[in-house]
């Protein structure tokens, strides 16, 4: 039993979160990255009555977190700036009717120098992890998932993490927040009707539908295109808060992405 405990304490969190959520096989992890409101990205929306929301996480935090402390060795940048934070609704699904939703992440300023992403489906099978590089912090870092990983199943709700590892050598002090989303679709006239709608329109037709991660996703990449247009924020802040997720100030004026949708 000692032998199991040391064991347990030595695994990476990937495989912690596994357990706190149920068993977990491989995960792919492909690694790349890249940069809020300084490059250009591509966000793919994918694709009748939506099915039964899943069970967000039940947290009084933003975007589902569970551990919002600093690492250990930036107690001074706790003071001056947000906790890590999902942009993951709380109080509403997260819905999506992408195959491979875009993510994002609010990084605080930190020492680290990497951090951890990786979904997991209902049965905390591995879906997909990889590696993101801190680099330049605070940051608000948006993740797409890539082409080779297979497409999010229509009606199945997914966790998603994203851990700061303060101490490589000791992953038990990773700080991380976690989020849930699920793929619905949308009847064909719908549908057509955002496709053919402008990038401002597809925000209020994805609200209208309770297509949370989407609306987010066209708004996070209007921030970047028209970055000094006040309608733009507000809808910004208001599709947060209506989530749940009202942490995020303006202080973050750049990203890293990673992923496809990243050029």
């Amino acid at each position: 039993m000692s032998n199991l405990k040391t064991l347990l304490y030595r695994l990476p969190i990937g495989i912690v979160l596994t357990l706190e959520l149920a068993r977990s096989p491989g995960i792919a992890s492909p690694t790349s990255s890249q940069s809020f409101f300084a490059n250009q990205s591509t966000i793919q929306l994918a694709q009748s009555n939506p099915p039964p929301p899943p069970t967000n996480p039940d947290r009084s935090s933003a975007g589902g977190r569970r551990d919002p402390s600093n690492c250990p060795q930036d107690t001074e940048a706790a003071t001056s700036s947000p906790l890590l934070t999902a942009l993951s609704p709380t109080t509403k699904p997260g819905f999506t009717l992408s195959e491979r939703p875009t993510f994002l992440v609010y990084v605080p300023k930190t020492s680290a120098k990497n951090a951890e992403f990786s979904l997991r489906s209902r049965e905390s099978r591995g879906i997909y992890r990889t590696t993101v590089a801190l680099t330049n912090t605070p940051n608000l870092i948006n993740l797409t998932l890539p082409t080779q990983t297979p497409p999010l199943t229509v009606g199945q709700p997914y966790t998603w993490s994203f851990a700061i590892i303060c101490n490589p050598n000791d992953r038990l002090e990773d700080r991380f927040v976690i989020g849930m989303v699920q793929r619905i679709e949308l009847d064909s006239a719908r549908l057509r009707q955002i496709q053919q709608a402008s990038l401002k329109e597809q925000v209020a037709l994805y609200q209208k539908a309770d297509v949370w991660y989407d609306a987010l996703a066209v708004l996070y990449q209007l921030r970047r295109s028209q970055i000094n247009d006040p309608s733009i924020n507000t809808a910004w802040r208001e599709l947060l808060q209506s989530g749940g997720v009202d942490t995020i100030n303006e202080e973050g004026k750049r990203e890293r992405g990673k992923g496809k949708g990243n050029q």
